[in-house]
């Protein structure tokens, strides 16, 4: 009879650490899960963040195709530029005359 009641105390033994570990890992795989559905929840939103950036980039390609050759999405300094071509004309000028 005795070692009934040793088999049934280390089988309640086993029970109990079988419930414990259930219970840790039902707490791990919860916490698994919202890890999980946070990760979802950034995703969806860099993906819509991907989305809204080749929205904003197509818009300014199709106003780009759309402006006058010379205009551009970086303005040229027009002065400068003229600036410029006063100076290489000068120059020019200059090694002529000598």
């Amino acid at each position: 009879m005795e070692e009934v009641q040793q088999v049934i105390s280390q089988i309640q033994l086993k029970i109990s650490k079988m419930q414990d570990s259930m219970s840790q890992v039902k707490t791990e795989n919860e916490a698994l899960k919202s890890e999980v559905q946070l990760l979802n929840d950034k995703l969806v939103q860099r993906v819509k963040e991907a989305e809204d950036f080749q929205e904003k980039y197509n818009e300014l390609v199709r106003q780009q195709v759309s402006k006058p050759v010379g205009d551009s999405i970086f303005p040229i300094d027009r002065d400068a530029e003229i600036d410029a071509l006063v100076r290489e004309i000068d120059d020019c000028i200059s090694r002529l005359k000598a």
